[in-house]
């Protein structure tokens, strides 16, 4: 809203505005991988759109809650998400991040050490950005 009111009055560009814009994502993107890390559901959960959709590397679908109880179990945790080659486009009123994404952790008790590109898109819900749908394709190593 404040942004509205700046770009209305002539206090920024419409340039200055995406730039704003896409920082907030930017922020919101860094979070996300932290909290995937750390296993904060809380803040996952603020996150994550209630109707976000995840397309696996595997091809999997799955839903906020799936995704969620993954998380939570003791045999699946990622101790290292690092996104690289990140560039986010505004389109209308989401944002579509691509990029690539190095994890390492624990998976079902397995270890993995995985190379991704990925797709984020996220929108603006309630006054955040929240992540509305990922896809993520594994890359050979």
């Amino acid at each position: 809203m404040v942004l509205l009111l700046l770009l209305a009055f002539g206090q920024i560009t419409p340039a200055d505005g995406a730039k704003l814009v896409l920082a907030e994502v930017a922020a919101v993107s860094q979070a996300y991988d932290i909290a995937i890390t750390q296993r904060d559901l809380p803040a996952l959960e603020s996150i994550l759109a209630k109707a976000v959709v995840f397309t696996t590397a595997t091809g999997r679908v799955m839903e906020r809650a799936a995704v969620l109880e993954m998380l939570a179990k003791p045999d699946t945790h990622y101790e290292s998400v690092e996104s690289h080659d990140v560039v986010r486009r505004l389109a209308g009123n989401v944002v579509v991040e691509t990029g690539l994404v190095k994890v390492r952790g624990k998976r079902k008790g397995l270890p993995i050490d995985e190379v991704q590109r990925y797709t984020d898109v996220w929108q603006k819900e309630d006054g955040r950005w929240r992540l509305i749908a990922e896809h993520t394709s594994l890359l050979a190593k």
